[in-house]
């Protein structure tokens, strides 16, 4: 990332301030303003038909207001709010500039001037108040009040999060047969807790460093050097966003989605195959931003339902997000729902009868959505076929 600083005087003592992440991202909106290179690969152009809402239409925007040609408004700050965060752009282009996270930093520039949408702030009251968008957790001895995190016991973390505990809680169970099964002894933690993503999308920069600053502070008192995710975003939080926010995690911690995990075990992981059926696998939420993880679903997917997928619109660094990045499913929710519909269509055209993922999130966006179409979490198929012995 770009390290610039900003110089200057303060009384006769000669100062060095750090730039923010908006100020260090400048050349970014501005040399991304009339690029148009990798406009065919988002996907909330693809439904808006609109290149005001297109990779390098924000970043003309964000010049704009930087040039003082526009100011924002509801109407530029509605347009901003638009973009999925799904890092398609970036994954296509040729110099892999980070515009996603450029355009997440002015959003964080917006909320500090003052413009914030309104649901955003309401949203944000309710992040602080339970430390997830879904609703106040029971104090089950796992977590106390506020942001305050269990503390593993383990070296080995299972970081729940919040869409896996507060809607698809049958995941954390297939995920913990699945480490039994290769004899890992794991340790809940960040049970029903936001790792962060959505305050950080949202540009509520500050609720997302506390969570982060939480999380990494539970992390090295607690000792865990493996932290093993449910969900493809929060893996991308913790190995990508953190670092947007200034945190860092303990030195040695590692982080890895169960994908990857199991994708790795060997001989450790024996699965029964079921009788082949036509499926095609849906990359989640922020899964091209991990290296690898396209391949390990595949291979995991292909091993417990008897065949490979049959493809949607696919590339290792381009697939079609469901509207739950970017806080769309909050702040635009006919966008979300239009983008849910579309990976819909798609999967039928590739004449696809069930639809497989792994993320807890999508699974539960996906269900929502299907339209008859069964909808299979990948967690949940591999331990029901887990073989005995």
């Amino acid at each position: 990332m770009l390290t610039e600083t900003q110089c200057g005087t303060r009384g006769n003592k000669f100062f060095e301030e750090p730039l923010s992440k908006f100020q260090e991202y400048i050349p970014i909106y501005e040399g991304d303003r009339y690029c148009l290179m990798c406009a065919q690969a988002c996907p909330v152009r693809r439904i808006t038909k609109n290149e005001a809402t297109s990779p390098h239409g924000w970043a003309l925007l964000v010049a704009s207001v930087q040039r003082g040609m526009l100011q924002w408004n509801a109407q530029t700050v509605d347009v901003l709010y638009h973009c999925a965060d799904c890092g398609n752009c970036q994954g296509n282009c040729a110099t892999d500039r980070p515009l996603p996270y450029a355009i997440q930093a002015a959003r964080d520039e917006v909320v500090r001037l003052g413009h914030a949408p309104a649901n955003v702030n309401a949203i944000g009251e309710q992040l602080r108040a339970w430390g997830n968008p879904f609703g106040a957790m029971a104090d089950d001895g796992r977590r106390t009040k506020g942001n305050s995190l269990p503390r593993p016991p383990t070296p080995v973390t299972l970081f729940i999060g919040d869409a896996a505990f507060f809607l698809k809680p049958e995941i954390i169970s297939a995920a913990e047969k699945l480490l039994d099964a290769i004899d890992l002894d794991a340790t809940r933690f960040a049970v029903g807790h936001s790792s962060g993503y959505l305050p950080y999308t949202l540009g509520l920069w500050g609720t997302a460093r506390e969570f982060a600053n939480g999380i990494a502070r539970d992390l090295e008192t607690s000792g865990a050097t493996r932290v093993i995710t449910l969900s493809t975003q929060d893996a991308h939080t913790l190995k990508n966003v953190y670092a947007e926010l200034g945190v860092s995690l303990p030195d040695g911690v590692n982080v890895s989605t169960l994908v990857d995990l199991l994708a790795n075990a060997g001989d450790k992981l024996k699965i029964n195959v079921r009788a082949p059926q036509a499926y095609t696998y849906h990359d989640p939420s922020q899964a091209i931003r991990l290296k690898h993880h396209a391949l390990n679903a595949r291979v995991l997917a292909t091993q417990a339902m008897g065949a490979e997928p049959r493809e949607m619109l696919f590339r290792e660094n381009l697939a079609t997000p469901i509207g739950t990045s970017g806080g769309l499913q909050f702040t635009h929710p006919a966008l979300a729902e239009n983008l849910a519909r579309t990976r819909i269509a798609e999967a039928r055209a590739a004449g696809a009868e069930t639809i497989l993922t792994d993320d807890p999130l999508d699974t539960a966006t996906l269900e929502r959505y299907a339209d008859g179409l069964q909808v299979l979490n990948l967690y949940e198929v591999l331990a029901g076929q887990v073989a005995d012995g």
